[in-house]
């Protein structure tokens, strides 16, 4: 299933008290994630979850450079 991915990237090398989160550089990318896991009935309408937060960001980290960590910020489904 694919996915639209917002993100803020924390460089390699810089821990949480080291920046400020508007000066984190902005990425959004199309995910292909596996099929959610289906969550059950709400009246006819059959919900689910979706993808799981550590596919994401291994997802978003192959495509970053070396050491850098994705925040995921958003996932919707495309």
């Amino acid at each position: 299933m694919k996915y639209r991915v917002k993100y803020k990237i924390l460089p390699a090398g810089v821990g949480p008290d080291d920046y400020e989160p508007a000066d984190l550089e902005d990425g959004e990318t199309l995910l292909e994630l596996p099929d959610p896991e289906p969550a059950g009935f709400i009246g006819d309408h059959l919900i689910s979850y979706g993808p799981h937060d550590h596919e994401v960001r291994q997802a978003l980290a192959s495509r970053l450079p070396d050491g850098a960590t994705p925040i995921v910020l958003r996932v919707d489904r495309v």
